[in-house]
């Protein structure tokens, strides 16, 4: 299955020397947020998955027939972009190929696998949507919003046995070929794209440190070092399980980060640097651009038209000039950032502070850090505290169960002695009553004939509950009665 044009048949095709022009493109928006699963499969029925950071979510689903995109197919969307690049430089919708000219792009195998796996994904990204809300970056109007879209409108795959009819019939060999969405087309002409290392990129052996490599490459064009809240990082902009505990996130982390750091991408950072607590079960993650990332404003063209970051515009809508609040975040950490903001609008909500002027309290609290106010509970803290609160409940709820199965069994146990001693006759009932007090403890039987002399009929309850009933559970092959909670 191999769709390398013979020399002998002379036809135009895009020019991809391996190893080609290693400048590749990546759209800005899909170096984001994750587009496809880490995994090589989706878990069974799973064709839906979702990212989301503060307001932002981009939701990702799969057709019925080929479900969801896996990291393979994240790089297949590479070399078409790059494809696109060489062949028309983002001018055309349609960009032709040969399947063999992109599996030497992609650094895959030429092998039977390989082209069908190839032809999977181009079919699979056809039927894949992307739904961005309020996170699609439009660099044509400068905004954030909503939008929803196929990725590929249509792919056209020549199989061998249409190569060779044509060859047969002495015509021009067919090429294959795929046309982006007219949607998403918009973006390249609105110049929405940054330049991407692609050998730097494919060396890297992780599908995380791949989507890792991405998200920062985009980052580091506006400052050298950042600070992310590495929940946030990891689960919603690299695309790891949000079931992982932070240690488990930190572990799967580090590989992708060591690849990084080996290749110069990043800065060596000890642990206790590049992981600092924040908070009660809350971490950042801190990165600096290496001596092998791009300079600041070679990653992306179009870098002064770049969406402000989700805390800018946050700012910015709280009253501080976009000036001052892109200056703001690069200065300082997310997490100091955030916790500003919300601590300001609580004391303005609470009448704590008079606050005339929002943006200039808002500015001066972050440059200054200020304390935090007394009485103040953070969301992060509040949703905390509720589920501690519920996990209290579901503890109490499973307790008071547990207490009532206890209970109902201890109810059934002695509707079980209590039958067994009513079917008997007299005589069996005498012949018990005389086992048991042979057999019982020594020290309950004692303390029952002493309390008979003393009580005469009165004990009978003594010997019913301390050796009648005990024997007939041991008949009955029951445990002990448990004593009373």
């Amino acid at each position: 299955m191999n769709d390398q044009p013979p020399a002998q048949h002379t036809q135009v095709v895009p020019t991809v020397d391996p190893l080609w022009d290693a400048e590749g493109r990546d759209e800005m928006n899909l170096a984001e947020y994750p587009i496809a699963l880490l995994a090589d499969r989706a878990p069974e029925g799973v064709k839906t998955i979702a990212y989301h950071d503060r307001d932002e979510t981009l939701t990702i689903t799969g057709s019925d027939l080929l479900g969801l995109p896996t990291a393979l197919d994240v790089d297949v969307i590479i070399g078409l972009l790059y494809l696109t690049k060489q062949e028309s430089r983002f001018g055309d919708m349609t960009v032709h190929f040969t399947r063999y000219q992109l599996l030497q792009l992609l650094g895959w195998p030429d092998r039977g696998y390989y082209y069908e796996r190839l032809t999977e994904s181009l079919n699979r990204w056809v039927g894949v949507t992307l739904i961005y809300k309020k996170a699609w970056w439009d660099n044509e109007t400068k905004t954030k919003g909503n939008h929803s879209f196929h990725i590929l409108e249509s792919a056209v795959v020549i199989e061998q046995e249409q190569r060779r009819g044509a060859r047969a019939q002495q015509a021009s060999l067919p090429l294959s070929s795929v046309r982006w969405s007219s949607e998403f087309f918009k973006s390249f002409q609105a110049n929405n794209l940054k330049k991407l290392d692609l050998r730097a990129y494919f060396s890297l052996k992780s599908a995380i440190s791949k989507q890792l490599y991405r998200f920062l490459d985009k980052r580091f064009y506006k400052k050298a070092e950042w600070t992310f809240d590495m929940r946030a990082l990891a689960c919603e902009h690299v695309g790891l399980s949000r079931n992982y505990e932070t240690w488990r996130l930190k572990q799967k982390l580090q590989p992708a980060i060591d690849e990084l750091t080996e290749a110069g991408f990043l800065k060596p950072s000890p642990a206790d640097r590049r992981f600092k607590r924040a908070g009660r079960g809350q971490w950042t993650v801190t990165f600096a651009r290496g001596s092998a990332a791009p300079s600041l404003g070679e990653a992306a063209p179009q870098a002064a038209d770049e969406a402000p970051s989700g805390l800018e515009a946050e700012l910015v809508g709280h009253g501080v000039s976009a000036g001052v609040a892109r200056e703001l975040v690069r200065s300082f950490p997310e997490g100091r950032i955030a916790a500003q903001i919300e601590q300001t609008l609580w004391l303005k909500k609470e009448g704590r502070r008079k606050i005339a002027d929002l943006a200039a309290f808002l500015t001066k609290a972050i440059r200054d850090d200020y304390a935090r106010p007394a009485g103040f509970v953070s969301a992060a803290e509040k949703a905390e505290q509720q589920r501690a609160a519920n996990e209290r409940k579901k503890l109490e709820a499973a307790e008071l169960r547990r207490k009532r199965e206890r209970e109902r069994q201890a109810a059934d146990e002695k509707r079980r002695v209590a039958d067994y001693w009513e079917k008997l006759g007299g005589p069996e009932r005498d012949a018990l009553d005389a086992e048991a007090l042979a057999t019982g403890k020594p020290e309950v039987v004692r303390s029952y004939q002493e309390n008979k002399r003393i009580l005469g009929p009165m004990a009978e309850p003594l010997f019913r509950i301390g050796i009648r009933e005990p024997f007939i559970r041991l008949k009955l092959g029951l445990p002990p009665e448990a004593a009373a909670e």
